[in-house]
């Protein structure tokens, strides 16, 4: 039973998540998006994440280069793989869902809710990690068995190796939810279970121990993970919390009325649902057919799971935190699935629609990127041929430099990076700067296409003013104009013949 039970979720995970990559297969090549396709490509020549590259962490860029082995490294490739392993973490939650009596059709109306929200699809390895840590976690709280800690372990320890900020989700959740499940009589201490626990987190973490063992890599991971983050204070770039008593903040205004409330009250859903089911289970006020395990599995992981959202409070970093949250609303309406899960499914795809729907088919155009053919918006489409047009009158396949954010472009147009960091948004200090002139000048960079609008509206984090050294180098080696066929804050630049003064009448609008 229990193998044909996992055998049917594996069937209704794969069904959920290709009907979502198919529903999105036309979409856009993100700044993040390329970010991920770029390392991908970068692992597959032998470079490492972190070590040589700016990265996430090595394990998505690892299996996605796996799968681009058998199926090629263009982008249709990286998008089956993100999907594949997202079914794996879909399929996982379902068998728990599963083992505690739900029938098939609630597990495909559960399919359908947590499929709905995994969105952007180059985010689905935090989807999948989620619904991972919670089954697993759910598992422990229920089984109590040397094997279900053991397990429990190997997820932390592997989680590790996809993202730094999972690893730290899941220990938490964990860490809350047996700091409640021992006193509520859920699950007494015992000092075995710890020791199964440190054995699977043992051989979860032996890969990225191996990866630490690299020259640089341990170094590097320490200053991208850690020492920056305490150096700014601050994990990623903030916005203002969607709290809903006050008005919505700049993030949402793209959205219509109906929906920019509903992120809102998402947001306090967030935290608020999860302390409400722990205070429940605290108390012992929860009603007899609802699992406490598993819901108070769900509430401590979707706590922790809060701070990705409140990083950076716009609709796609929501969205990634909503996955325990919407496990959470299953478990409550259990008792009265499948009908139950109606309104469960129906509001997770209308809350996520937006992330689908594309209202101005006008605005975008059909090109064939990476061997399949998606939506590329206009601007991103004059601005892919204007540097691809500069690029084929010579440059080397490293002779282009791109910033602060365009790892797309070097994906798409196969160019290598001539610096380490392809995602440059943070102030850099003089030593970094001082690298990536070295790696302008080492390449050397023949083009460069350079955004200077400021990042999220803030003019302090404008290029200009976050890499003043690079700007003014970009400035004074390179023949600079701001072009009609892009946005009017990217500048491209166009190394000066040697020995030829610098053409006065491209340098405007201030610059030097």
């Amino acid at each position: 039973m229990v193998w044909v039970d996992a055998g049917g979720c594996g069937i209704v995970a794969l069904a959920a998540a290709s009907a979502i990559r198919h529903a999105r297969r036309r979409d856009p090549l993100g700044a993040d998006e390329g970010y991920l396709w770029f390392g991908v490509q970068q692992v597959l020549k032998g470079r490492w994440p972190h070590r040589d590259f700016k990265s996430y962490e090595p394990g998505r860029y690892l299996w996605s280069a796996l799968f681009a082995r058998g199926f090629g490294a263009g982008l249709s490739s990286l998008r089956r793989a993100v999907h594949l392993f997202f079914a794996i973490g879909l399929g996982a939650a379902l068998l728990a869902l599963r083992a505690r009596g739900l029938d098939w059709p609630s597990i495909a109306l559960a399919a359908s809710a947590l499929s709905a929200i995994a969105h952007p699809q180059h985010k689905l390895f935090e989807h999948a990690w989620l619904l991972l840590a919670w089954s697993s976690c759910a598992w422990l709280l229920w089984a109590q068995s040397a094997p279900a800690w053991a397990c429990e372990g190997a997820v932390l320890g592997l989680s590790l190796l996809f993202g730094f900020n999972l690893f730290l989700y899941a220990s938490a959740g964990l860490a809350l939810a047996l700091s409640i499940a021992a006193p509520t009589g859920i699950l007494p201490f015992a000092a075995w279970r710890m020791e199964a626990l440190a054995i699977g987190a043992s051989a979860g973490l032996l890969p990225m121990a191996c990866m630490a063992l690299s020259p640089g890599f341990a170094r590097m991971f320490y200053r991208r993970r850690i020492g920056s983050v305490i150096a700014r204070g601050e994990s990623n770039l903030s916005l203002p919390r969607p709290w809903p008593w006050r008005a919505a903040p700049a993030q949402l205004q793209g959205l219509d009325p109906a929906h920019r409330r509903a992120f809102q009250w998402t947001f306090l859903l967030l935290p608020g649902l999860p302390a409400v089911a722990i205070a429940l289970v605290a108390w012992r006020a929860l009603p007899p057919a609802v699992d406490a395990p598993a819901l108070l599995a769900a509430a401590a992981l979707g706590l922790a799971a809060f701070h990705h959202a409140a990083s950076r409070a716009d609709p796609s970093h929501i969205v990634q935190s909503l996955a325990p949250t919407c496990v959470l609303l299953l478990l409550g309406l259990a008792p009265f699935a499948p009908m139950g899960f109606v309104p469960v499914a129906a509001l997770m795809l209308w809350l996520a629609w937006p992330s689908w729907h594309r209202a101005r088919p006008g605005d975008f155009e059909r090109r064939r990127v990476g061997g399949c053919e998606i939506d590329v918006p206009n601007a991103q489409a004059r601005l892919f041929d204007a540097v691809a047009k500069e690029c084929d009158a010579g440059s080397p396949r490293n002779g282009l430099f791109a910033a602060p954010a365009y790892p797309a472009l070097y994906a798409a147009l196969a160019m290598e990076s001539p610096v380490y960091d392809t995602f440059c948004l943070y102030p850099a200090s003089d030593a970094a700067q001082a690298g990536m002139i070295e790696g302008i000048e080492r390449a050397p960079v023949r083009v460069a296409i350079v955004s200077d609008a400021p990042v999220d509206g803030r003019e302090e984090l404008r290029f200009s003013r976050t890499h003043p050294q690079v700007w003014a180098h970009l400035h004074a080696n390179f023949e600079s104009t701001r072009r009609e066929d892009i946005d009017a804050d990217v500048v491209m630049f166009v190394r000066a013949e040697s020995g030829a003064p610098s053409t006065p009448s491209r340098r405007r609008n201030g610059h030097p």
